[in-house]
C-alpha cells in the first residue's frame, strides 16, 4: 500500500488522511490488505473551472469537510476464465475506486439530511475513477441510476464505491454504493460509459497531460 505525499492543495483538513485514521471503522478500511493506494484528491481550483463542483462546491467545511480515495484489488470469482467473459486484463484488474467523505450540512437538502443530488455527484466521480482506468483517454458518462436506500443525516463520514463489473467494445458497465459507519447500504447505483479514442480534455495543464501520457505508456509496456 502506497500514500501520496503530503500536498499544499486548498482543504479545510490539513491532514486527510490522518484525519480519517483517527476514527476506527475508517482506519479499518484503510488498513486492509486489499488496499493498494490512498490518494488525497486535488482540491486546488483551476482557472478553466474544470470540476469546480468537487474541487470547490464541495470543498469547505460545511460540504466535504475532508476526503480521501483509495484502491482496492479484491479478485473476483471466476479466475481467467471468469475475468475472460467480463472483459478484464489481468494486467489492468477492475479495481474498487473507494472515496471517504467527511459531510457536513452544507449538501442537505431536507433538515439534517443530505440532498438525494449529492449520491449521484459523488457516485459519478467514485464510478466515474473506475471507468478512466479502464480507458487510456478517458470516458463519458452515458448512464448513471442510483437506488436510495435510507437517508443520510449530516453531520457524518461515509464511503462511497465504484467498480466495473464488465467490459464490452467501448462501453464500460460500473456498480457503485453509499454505506454509514456500520456498513448500512444508503445508496446503490449501476452505470454505464463510454470509452473515448480521443482527449477529452480531462486534464488542464501541460502537466497533468504529461502525467497522462507517461501512464499510458506505463500501461503499454506493460503488455508487451
Amino acid at each position: 500500500m502506497s500514500s501520496n505525499p503530503k500536498s499544499q492543495f486548498s482543504r479545510p483538513v490539513a491532514d486527510p488522511i490522518a484525519h480519517f485514521h483517527s476514527i476506527p471503522w475508517c482506519h479499518t478500511h484503510l488498513s486492509q490488505k486489499s488496499v493498494l493506494q490512498i490518494i488525497v484528491p486535488d482540491r486546488t481550483p483551476l482557472a478553466s473551472t474544470e470540476s469546480a463542483m468537487v474541487r470547490e462546491t464541495f470543498n469547505t467545511p460545511s460540504t466535504v469537510n475532508a476526503c480521501v480515495t483509495f484502491f482496492n484489488y479484491k479478485p473476483q470469482p471466476g479466475g481467467e476464465k471468469g475475468m475472460e467473459e467480463r472483459g478484464e486484463d489481468k494486467k489492468n484488474p477492475f479495481l474498487e475506486i473507494c472515496a471517504l467523505l467527511d459531510v457536513g450540512s452544507g449538501v442537505n437538502g431536507y433538515a439534517k439530511t443530505a440532498h438525494g443530488g449529492f449520491y449521484g455527484v459523488v457516485l459519478d466521480e467514485v464510478m466515474g475513477t473506475a471507468a478512466n482506468l479502464q480507458a487510456a483517454q478517458g470516458a463519458f458518462t452515458a448512464s448513471l441510476k442510483v437506488d436510495f436506500k435510507r437517508p443520510l443525516y449530516t453531520p457524518s463520514v461515509v464511503l462511497a464505491r465504484g467498480q466495473v463489473i464488465k467490459k464490452e467494445g467501448k462501453k464500460l458497465s460500473l456498480k457503485g454504493s453509499f454505506e454509514d459507519k456500520d456498513g448500512n447500504i444508503l445508496a446503490t447505483s449501476e452505470g454505464t460509459w463510454i470509452m473515448v479514442n480521443r482527449d477529452i480534455g480531462r486534464w488542464t495543464t501541460e502537466e497533468q497531460k504529461e502525467k497522462d501520457r507517461k501512464r499510458r505508456e506505463e500501461r503499454e509496456k506493460a503488455k508487451l
